[in-house]
């Protein structure tokens, strides 16, 4: 997948991903990984305190390439994603995708983090999906069951006002979309959480969002 190029094209790049067939996991047994397709331009940080300074130093790097009259901003925005890396990471967060793509020569600010949801240590099991959904629905959140090919997922968006001092400069609303999901013969969940700024474009980046999801799969 690509998100390059005009908003048609972008679009475009919410096709249905080519079908896989499914993997077949022991019926006793977790799996011991799991896949994720993300578009070209999407770089991944994993979620280690050993390595995600300098990655993500290079990553900021790389999108800030031939900005050079910027050095606060770049400094800024590599400061906040270590602080969302390490909040993320002491709540369950393995890894972590951050958008470079552009369209038609503007950054298009998009991410992923992707979470391993484990029960509180001496507590019960985690709530069904469906209680989930039920108790926000009540609150009036935008919350639904779907079916990925992955299996049964609580499909949540929302959105969020900006701090004032928001290292970034932004002042947008930004858009989240979360899929939570059982991980298969195991207690824990995975959940996959997006996010944009990118307020102009937000329904056509959950649509993309939506695609995304639909290409998780469970490896035995």
């Amino acid at each position: 997948m690509t998100t390059g190029g005009t908003p048609q094209e972008l679009a475009a790049a919410r096709q249905t991903p080519t079908p896989r067939t499914p993997t077949v996991l022991p019926t006793s047994a977790p799996p011991s990984d799991y896949r994720l397709a993300v578009p070209d331009g999407w770089e991944r940080i994993l979620l280690d305190p050993a390595r995600w300074p300098r990655r993500i130093d290079a990553v900021v790097a790389a999108g800030f390439r031939g900005v050079d009259d910027k050095p606060h901003l770049r400094h800024a925005m590599a400061e906040e994603l270590k602080d969302r890396a390490a909040a993320a990471h002491a709540n369950g967060g393995v890894e972590m995708y951050l958008s470079l793509a552009k369209v038609a020569g503007v950054p298009l600010p998009a991410g992923l983090v992707v979470t391993v949801v484990a029960p509180e240590p001496g507590g019960g099991p985690l709530p069904e999906l469906e209680q989930i959904g039920v108790a926000r629905g009540a609150e009036g959140a935008d919350v639904r069951m779907v079916d990925l090919p992955a299996g049964p997922a609580l499909r949540h968006r929302y959105r969020e006002t900006p701090r004032e001092n928001d290292p970034t400069g932004n002042k947008l609303p930004v858009t989240h979309l979360d899929f939570e999901i059982a991980i298969p013969n195991s207690p824990l969940h995975l959940l996959l959480s997006f996010s944009t700024s990118m307020e102009p474009l937000a329904d056509v980046l959950v649509e993309l969002f939506d695609t995304i999801a639909t290409t998780l799969q469970w490896m035995a």
